[in-house]
């Protein structure tokens, strides 16, 4: 993301049909308001978000979403397209793309107290007693093309809940497990 790219990333940003998908369901009133959410994957805060914009091949330099994680711990991504590029594979594309280079990113080493407090089931332990970290992904439950861009990515489901942003909102969470190096 470039602070070049509010432009398009307000026109993502005050479209309706883009924005009732996202926690806050409603569009940004303003520039400012944009330039206040872009803000939050800029430095210094970029060092507990990771955000790619999205651009079509044909059109370099015009964004037509976003797609990244904005919490560090647990870490949730999510992804917005402009309504013209639905259907056009462009979400799974960039959320691949996305999810190799978040599992790329350096990793610290921390201890996990097996019998300890609870966190929320954000880690899997398999089999072989190894906890892995998880990649979350919450969305509408009535948002059936963004189910299938997760599932088409690896993400599997893992629970429902309601997240009291519009009244009745009950929302899926999807879970991915980081690979094996």
């Amino acid at each position: 993301m470039k602070a070049e790219d509010l432009n398009d990333f307000h026109v993502l940003r005050t479209d309706l049909a883009v924005m009732k998908w996202t926690s806050t369901a409603k569009i940004d009133a303003d520039l400012q308001a944009t330039r206040t959410w872009m803000d939050r994957f800029f430095p210094p805060n970029d060092a507990t978000t990771f955000q790619f914009a999205i651009e079509e091949l044909n059109t370099p330099g015009r964004v037509i979403g976003v797609v990244g994680s904005h919490t560090a711990e647990p870490p949730e991504c999510g992804y917005m397209l402009r309504k013209d590029s639905w259907g056009k594979g462009y979400a799974t594309e960039a959320l691949k793309a996305w999810i190799q280079a978040w599992w790329a990113l350096p990793r610290r080493t921390v201890d996990v107290d097996q019998g300890g407090a609870d966190d929320g089931c954000r880690r899997i332990t398999g089999d072989d007693g190894i906890v892995r970290e998880v990649l979350i992904a919450g969305i509408d439950s009535n948002n059936v093309p963004s189910r299938k861009v997760l599932e088409k990515c690896g993400f599997r489901f893992f629970s429902t809940y309601d997240e009291g942003v519009t009244g009745d909102r009950v929302s899926i969470e999807y879970h991915l497990t980081r690979p094996d190096p």
